[in-house]
């Protein structure tokens, strides 16, 4: 290889895909991207050519392959060879370095695409039929800007005979911590890739450790998996056989709905559903989702809807070997849905009863499953509404939750008294407030989340979802005390619950107690191991006591998920803020694609190198744009570099637009400067988080 390599794309295509090929490379070429592509045949075919194919993708910087009806129909090609190979080199990359980058230029899904296993563990990109968009162009030329800097970098070291420095992806801090965390972060687990097989040890320890007593506080490297637990099992998203996909939301409803059923039953332990539902897609076997999740049998099945009449399918295998305990097909009308519903539940709770030794009477079983549909309807198309309603609220972005919301509002007018409905509504108020990017998104969101979560209790005030909404709402508006209230009445009802633990850890962290925070996020990662919400909270827990190395672990554990996404290169930026690593922190922050997280760590990465310039840049950015949703991260920029009648200006006005990110005040790194000033203690008072008033609001 030459001493300075040139920096480029390769693009690899099917001979029917040139046209599409060559419309992607010369957008990218616009843009003073070097492009490695073989238009039309240009490359003499021969040893020669090949070799010189192979050069190129050993060292090209980025390789897109194009994805499409054209390589579906293709099983043979040379474009698979030219996959496999780059497959095979990134294999070599450290977790979260970007190096495929795949492109879909049809409407062929991704779960159905012939390509190699590992380019299923990157987010995939659509550009119909090859037309490069201003906004997918400012997110490549931003990712390239970067890797071809941190290569020039790499050589420059290297030319000068130093050692090479290891990339740290460095922590952030977040808009709206916890609340923007639960939104972003679910949508992440539905196009993560996989985990390291030493973190599911890890989680497997917790788990066995969580059923007794509160976790270790110390996330430590284990000796060697432990037993699982025989009575262990995870319900996987059935599939959807349907001709109409719209119906996978069906499907889903369908996966749930049992779910719920089996973690009531005494004795056995499930998996909670984010992490059952990762696996969705992707060509995962029953021993490596066993090994995740840490489970001894698996629940999987699909859903096949025509007409009037629907067909499901189920199955109980265990995951060490795939063996099959038991199989059943039901084929009834879906005029009596509930019925169908009802009597799977009751089918597979016995099969598992029998098969696994569980020792619950069928009085209990039948119990259990009038338990969880509690809350519920008899309205055939209300509970359709409300199954996709749900299943666009974990898309989780802001136009996928508004319509979400439209579809559960829909619900409830076919169904004033439908409670789980208007508690789910009350979810997507949050997640508005959450996402939102105006001041009228985030009130919008708010007054939803408490109407809504209000008519909820009105309905059933014996439901745990009632209460985890009620806790949510009351966090948003700092009702601490009424909070852990409503958590704690949550918990009496489904103590089995990861959510519940999930928002306590939220609580903790608002109240200042880092080690509790951790403590319940350790609990609820061990029911729900894939969860990168969870790992979120425990990132900044660990963060603020100082353990960096276990937070980065936990940033690390979301990009190994989703390579990319904001919040695991964001947490690293905060990690490398807190460790005084200011550059690793510029450089994770660079890798977001979230504007406002972006200029926040910037903006204080900068201070910390002394580039004052440069942070007030990025400073008086996030103002001009996000000052009506971002007031706290203002707060945070200027109580970083010591400025505290500013500090405290900003953080004023996030109290007065009730911005979340007011819920992890005490416990966040950046206001370690101004907290030996008097207004500190007098603003946690106002806000009711000061040590006495956190006495009075205990967990």
């Amino acid at each position: 290889m030459p001493d300075s390599p040139v920096r480029a794309v390769f693009i690899s295509h099917a001979s029917q895909d040139a046209e599409a090929a060559k419309a992607i490379c010369d957008g990218l070429r616009s843009g003073g991207i070097e492009v490695w592509f073989d238009s039309d045949g240009g490359l003499e075919h021969g040893d020669e050519w090949d070799v010189k194919i192979r050069r190129q993708i050993k060292e090209c910087v980025l390789f897109i392959p194009i994805i499409s009806a054209a390589t579906q129909a293709r099983h043979e090609g040379y474009f698979r060879i030219e996959w496999d190979l780059a497959a095979e080199r990134s294999r070599g990359f450290a977790s979260g370095v970007p190096f495929v980058l795949p492109v879909v230029i049809d409407e062929t899904r991704e779960p159905e695409a012939l390509v190699p296993d590992r380019f299923r563990s990157v987010q995939w990109t659509r550009l119909p039929g090859g037309r490069v968009s201003p906004e997918f162009m400012t997110r490549f030329l931003k990712l390239w800007s970067h890797r071809t800097g941190v290569l020039a970098h790499e050589a420059a070291l290297k030319a000068s005979a130093l050692p090479a420095r290891t990339l740290e992806l460095p922590v952030s801090s977040s808009k709206k911590p916890i609340k923007a965390i639960v939104g972003a972060l679910v949508a992440v687990a539905a196009i993560a890739a996989g985990i390291a097989y030493w973190m599911a040890n890890e989680k497997r320890t917790a788990m066995a450790q969580a059923s007794a007593a509160p976790v270790a506080e110390q996330k430590t490297q284990d000796s060697g998996p432990p037993a699982t637990d025989p009575k262990s099992v995870a319900v996987l998203s059935f599939e959807n056989l349907s001709d109409d996909k719209e119906n996978e939301y069906f499907s889903d409803g369908i996966s749930e709905e049992l779910l719920n059923v089996l973690s009531k039953i005494p004795g056995l332990h499930v998996a909670a559903r984010t992490s059952s539902f990762y696996f969705k897609g992707k060509n995962a076997t029953a021993q490596d989702i066993g090994t995740k999740l840490g489970v001894a049998n698996l629940v999987e099945g699909s859903v096949r809807r025509s007409g009037n009449s629907v067909r499901i399918s189920a199955r109980l295998s265990r995951a060490a070997t795939g063996e099959q305990l038991w199989s059943e097909s039901y084929t009834r009308d879906l005029s009596d849905v509930f019925a169908v519903q009802t009597e799977l539940a009751q089918t597979i709770v016995a099969q598992l009863r029998q098969q696994l030794g569980v020792s619950v009477a069928k009085e209990e079983i039948a119990a259990q499953v009038q338990a969880a549909e509690k809350g519920g309807t008899t309205n055939v198309e209300a509970h359709r509404l409300y199954l996709e309603g749900k299943f666009y609220l974990y898309q989780t972005s802001l136009e996928s939750i508004n319509r979400g919301a439209t579809l559960l509002r829909r619900a409830v007018d076919l169904d004033p008294n439908y409670a789980l409905a208007w508690a789910e509504l009350s979810k997507a108020g949050d997640l508005t407030n959450g996402f939102g990017v105006t001041k009228e998104d985030v009130n919008r969101g708010l007054d939803l989340a408490r109407s809504s979560a209000d008519r909820a209790l009105q309905i059933a005030p014996d439901l745990a979802a009632v209460y985890l909404a009620e806790a949510n709402v009351q966090e948003d508006n700092f009702d601490w005390k009424d909070a852990a209230a409503s958590l704690r009445k949550a918990k009496q009802l489904d103590p089995g619950n990861s959510e519940v633990l999930e928002t306590e850890a939220q609580l903790a962290m608002a109240f200042g107690d880092a080690d509790r925070s951790i403590d319940f996020g350790r609990r609820a990662e061990a029911l729900d191991p894939v969860n990168p919400n969870i790992k979120a909270y425990l990132m900044l827990a660990l963060c603020s006591r100082g353990r960096t190395e276990q937070a980065k672990s936990e940033a690390q554990d979301i990009l190994s998920q989703s390579p990319g996404n904001a919040w695991g290169h964001g947490g690293l930026a905060y990690c490398g803020i807190a460790e005084g690593k200011f550059d690793q922190a510029l450089q994770q922050s660079d890798l977001g694609n979230t504007e406002w997280l972006r200029l926040v760590e910037e903006s204080i990465a900068q201070w910390g190198l002394g580039k004052k310039a440069e942070s007030d840049v990025s400073l008086n950015k996030l103002i001009d744009i996000y000052a009506d949703v971002a007031a706290y991260q203002v707060a945070e920029a200027y109580a970083f570099r010591n400025d505290a009648d500013k500090a405290f200006e900003w953080l004023e006005r996030a109290h007065r637009q009730r911005d979340p990110g007011l819920q992890r005040m005490k416990l966040d790194v950046s206001f370690l400067k101004i907290r030996s000033d008097p207004r500190w203690g007098a603003f946690l008072t106002k806000m009711g988080l000061a040590d006495d008033q956190v006495d009075a609001a205990t967990l």
